[in-house]
């Protein structure tokens, strides 16, 4: 929870751009001596929280001092260590639906119990600081309802029930929840209640909605960021009260980068502005210690400015904030003659976020046309450039003014060619028609390539690269780049299309993060190896790209590893064709990954909408027989269309089904249920069938292709089996079009009610009808997905019965 007390809350630790904030240091556990004794004279006439025949029971005071050894207030403290102990040995057991609610259910119960059984005997401030305690320990174990409902919530309802606080002003929520002014001893107990709210609230809308899909999620999230901004109003001019704000910066910082990464940028940047401008105007927030968090502030808020195509204002703001660092470095150079190390990395991390900043779109202004001069400028030819020594273009010269080391300016230009509008799999080079700006990215990449070479080639040529991140190295000053930076860059290659740079360094990095051991290195690893298998089926053409490769390499130099999983059925059909080794490639990476180690998101989802073009074009082109049910297995049993099919459903359901789109989903799960319903009731759909006995699988029936090692999973399976699978990819594709319509339905309903016509009479030469729905293709879907589950159950049965 919020770092109560003064000032002296530690400086967070933060990456220069894209950064996750960092955890305040959570408040004491124990209850202070002090806060015992204060409230003796509050548990003299206690509030009435609750009535009953408690009321009638002594108050903790008559059983003497209070104190740790006061029977009431140990034998409170152990009933709630006991639930809370409960909580943590239980939880993990809970694994259906069923036993969740249960466990939920019983938790919310024996807290209420609690609650009410020891309210109305207790002091007050001890009450009230228990329910803060047992609040932070229910978010510890992210029970943020139970948190929520039970003792954040326990504590706001004394002051006011009905307060709205989307309508309310400064002063209103002052006289509501600060009655006694910002001095009683109960403030910092309240500003502690208002920030679990919040952040319970924006919990809960993650839990239900983890993509932000739903619109009322956004406003949700939108009106937690005003109450974190109206808490902040109010303690900004209280100096004491700046751990407050220090607090509420990284509030609004965690909840607008989830908003940026969902593409609201627009909506994030008023409230990164507010934590900007707060950092700046609390005095004791100035302090050299907090520089870093500032930096990464303003560096958030440039990067929205850049996301909604407003780079002049991200320049201009970044240029301000620039200002802003150096006043406080000329303050702290009056009140001491030099500054000290520690002081001077702090400053050299914030002007270099800045400088970055004001690169990102400097670096292209300073090339484009002046419409006011005709006199046409000598472009450089980027291919005899490469030949010369560095620095060798103006975009060079601007980084060797710019910054002081090699890591630093490979940042720059990793920032410059960074756009979050685009996709790794958009490829295709910046869309512009200016021949400067293209210009420019080629410079770019050149330079990077150059910084590259420079600072982690070695003697044998191969790059090598140091365990330390590009931040470290940046405040650091060394000449080395990071292997994230340089995957990154390689990414990026990819993006613009310049394929010869992209097979060059690909291969060697491949290389190099295969000898690594750590997840990140992993997963590194795994996108890169994803890339290289798509690359022959975008780059059609066979392109390189204006950018020369490394010297080291040679056309079709192979440094991956072969991917051996299931890529023995597609050898032996003679399926070797790059879409199929790229579905094979892709399993291997998803299927067989660790957790921790899985592709990035945007990659595998964007492949799997690759792979299923082409696979629904290839299965138009598959002829099956209809008559004859042993032809019929033999095609299901080879053809490469099917196989294929079969691997994007399992790639599917290994990932997260959720961030996929559910028509696609849809439509996958139907082409395989009916493939499988065929398997599995080979009677009612051939006319030729062999009266063998059902019990034996497929496979067995039939046998697979010749050659083949591995073949068709679903041909191994036994009709039950295959019926029942059918049936259980049904049941899955319904939940997640049903998940789909509950998060995306608007207030009014409209997105979720039966497709109809309404009738439009303001025509003048007749009435016309107009459908109101647009997502009646969804529904049909899902009605076609619960026809099929039926009819299949109705089989299934029968089956069963039968034997």
């Amino acid at each position: 929870m919020a770092a109560q007390g003064t000032c002296s809350v530690s400086s967070p630790n933060v990456s220069p751009t894209s950064v996750s904030p960092p955890t305040p240091p959570p408040p004491s556990t124990g209850i202070s001596k002090s806060t015992l004794v204060d409230s003796k004279a509050s548990s003299l006439s206690p509030q009435s929280r609750s009535a009953g025949h408690e009321d009638l029971l002594p108050l903790a005071v008559f059983y003497g001092p209070l104190d740790a050894k006061n029977p009431l207030l140990a034998s409170c403290e152990k009933e709630i260590q006991e639930l809370l102990d409960f909580m943590k040995r239980k939880k993990a057991l809970a694994t259906t639906e069923e036993q969740k609610y249960e466990f939920h259910r019983l938790c919310a119960t024996s807290l209420f119990n609690i609650w009410t059984k020891y309210a109305p005997r207790l002091p007050a401030a001890y009450y009230n600081e228990k329910l803060l305690k047992v609040g932070d320990s229910l978010c510890e174990m992210k029970e943020y309802k139970l948190a929520l409902l039970q003792c954040y919530g326990r504590y706001l309802q004394e002051f006011s029930i009905s307060f709205d606080e989307n309508k309310a002003d400064v002063n209103q929520f002052k006289t509501v929840f600060f009655p006694k002014g910002f001095g009683d001893k109960t403030a910092a107990h309240t500003f502690h209640a208002l920030n679990g709210k919040n952040i319970c609230n924006y919990q809960l809308v993650c839990d239900s909605d983890v993509n932000l899909q739903n619109k009322e999620s956004v406003t949700h999230c939108l009106q937690i960021l005003s109450s974190f901004r109206l808490i902040m109003q109010v303690a900004l001019p209280q100096e004491h009260l700046c751990w407050i704000i220090f607090n509420g910066t990284i509030y609004i910082y965690t909840i607008c980068r989830k908003l940026m990464i969902r593409g609201h940028s627009s909506k994030a940047l008023e409230y990164l502005l507010w934590a900007s401008i707060c950092m700046e105007s609390s005095v004791p927030l100035l302090s050299i210690r907090y520089l870093t968090w500032r930096a990464t502030l303003y560096t958030a808020v440039c990067q929205c400015y850049y996301d909604c195509q407003a780079g002049v204002h991200g320049e201009a703001f970044a240029r301000r904030a620039l200002a802003k660092i150096d006043e406080l470095r000329q303050l702290e150079l009056m009140s001491s003659s030099q500054l000290q190390e520690e002081s001077r990395e702090y400053y050299r991390e914030a002007t270099i976020k800045m400088a970055v900043m004001i690169f990102k779109r400097g670096v292209f202004e300073s090339r484009r046309k002046n419409k006011s001069f005709f006199r046409p400028k000598i472009r450089v030819n980027i291919k005899e450039a490469q030949t010369m020594p560095w620095p060798r273009t103006a975009t060079e010269k601007l980084l060797e003014e710019l910054f002081d080391s090699t890591a630093s300016r490979f940042l720059a230009v990793l920032e410059a060619l960074s756009d979050s509008n685009r996709r790794i799999l958009q490829t295709g080079p910046v869309f512009t028609d200016e021949v400067e700006v293209r210009d420019v990215v080629s410079e770019l990449f050149m330079a990077g390539k150059e910084l590259l070479i420079m600072s982690n080639i070695g003697a044998d040529g191969i790059l090598d690269f140091p365990k330390a991140h590009l931040l470290e190295l940046i405040i650091k000053k060394k000449n080395l780049i990071s292997v994230n930076a340089a995957v990154k860059f390689i990414k990026l290659a990819f993006m613009y299309e310049e394929w010869s740079l992209f097979e060059s360094a690909a291969g060697q990095l491949i290389d190099f993060l295969q000898r690594q051991d750590d997840p990140a290195s992993k997963k590194a690893e795994k996108n890169l190896i994803l890339l290289v298998a798509i690359e022959p089926l975008i780059n059609v053409k066979r392109n390189k790209g204006l950018i020369f490769p490394f010297d080291n390499y040679k056309e079709g130099q192979v440094y991956v590893k072969k991917i051996a999983v299931h890529d023995t059925y597609v050898k032996s059909c003679g399926y070797s064709e790059d879409i199929f080794h790229l579905a094979t490639t892709l399993y291997s990476c998803v299927c067989d990954s660790p957790q921790n180690a899985q592709p990035d998101k945007e990659i595998v989802v964007d492949m799997i909408m690759f792979l299923w073009q082409k696979c629904k074009l290839g299965m138009q082109r598959v002829t099956v027989s209809k008559n004859d049910y042993s032809k019929f297995t033999q095609k299901i049993s080879t053809n490469k269309w099917i196989y294929l099919l079969w691997q994007i459903n399992e790639i599917i359901h290994c990932y997260k089904m959720e961030d996929i789109d559910v028509v696609m989903v849809a439509e996958i799960t139907l082409r395989l249920s009916e493939i499988l319903e065929s398997l599995g009731n080979p009677r009612r759909k051939f006319k030729k069938f062999l009266d063998v006995s059902l019990k034996r699988g497929t496979s067995e029936i039939f046998g697979g292709p010749k050659g083949s090692i591995d073949i068709l999973p679903i041909i191994k399976k036994k009709p039950e089996e295959q019926l029942f699978m059918a049936y259980e990819l049904l049941d899955k594709a319904i939940d997640g079009i049903n998940l789909n319509c509950m998060l995306t339905a608007l207030p009014n309903g409209s997105s979720v009610i039966d497709h109809c016509y309404a009738t439009h009479n303001h025509y003048i030469d007749g009435d016309m009808c107009k459908p109101v729905t647009p997502n009646n293709f969804i529904m049909d879907l899902h009605l076609e997905l619960i026809q099929a589950q039926h009819r299949i159950a109705v089989v299934l049965l029968d089956q069963l019965q039968g034997s």
